[in-house]
């Protein structure tokens, strides 16, 4: 068992997955009957969405994990509570757009490139702050919690909330791949939003929250 983990901002709050946290995020992740919810009309659109049955097997696995306490030392997701409510709006993550090698004799080697992504689900937390906030607590845990000298985050160029969080965040924009996403018969950038250990650390983005134990 680890110990918690507590990351508090004044909108959001990063925490531990709850049991009212993993139920509310199976109403969020399943489309409903009559499409889709407004956050998968912008979130990878053009990925594949869950299954009633898949989010049940990761929900359960999420249930388990949150009983046991049994979570890695460096997080891989967290739920987002609004803050003044306690009420569960969204996530972050990451995963290995590339894992770290050993390295050779010479000093060549694969860095630990690690990728984020956010997710805000409830349309009334939207161009609050509260994405940005988020993702500001989650880049300074990770930077604080990992040997990485870089962070980044994928979306596509119609995701413009997510792109106006990279540019307020500091992150530079360091790829367009023009043309790469279509969706609703429509063509759009894939772009790519990077920041480096030194980067966050000179602007003084300081990691808002706190880790409880």
């Amino acid at each position: 068992m680890t110990d918690p983990v507590l990351l508090t901002g004044s909108r959001v709050i990063l925490r531990d997955w709850t049991p009212r946290d993993i139920e509310a995020l199976r109403h969020w992740i399943v489309p409903p009957p009559t499409g889709m919810h407004d956050w998968q009309l912008y979130d990878g659109p053009y990925y594949s969405r869950w299954t009633a049955e898949g989010a049940d097997g990761w929900c359960a696995s999420l249930a388990k994990r949150a009983h046991d306490g049994d979570w890695p030392a460096v997080r891989e997701h967290l739920a987002i509570a609004d803050a003044a409510s306690g009420e569960f709006i969204g996530q972050v993550s990451w995963y290995w757009h590339e894992r770290p090698s050993a390295g050779s004799e010479d000093g060549t080697a694969l860095l630990p490139w690690r990728r984020l992504g956010l997710a805000i689900y409830d349309p009334a937390h939207w161009s609050g702050g509260y994405g940005t906030e988020a993702l500001t607590l989650w880049t300074g845990y990770l930077f604080g919690a990992t040997d990485s000298d870089r962070l980044d985050f994928a979306t596509w160029s119609g995701n413009e909330g997510m792109c106006r969080i990279g540019v307020k965040l500091g992150f530079t924009e360091e790829a367009r791949f023009r043309k790469a996403r279509k969706v609703r018969g429509e063509l759009f950038d894939d772009v790519v939003f990077g920041v480096l250990r030194e980067e966050w650390e000179a602007r003084g983005v300081e990691r808002m929250g706190n880790s409880v134990g």
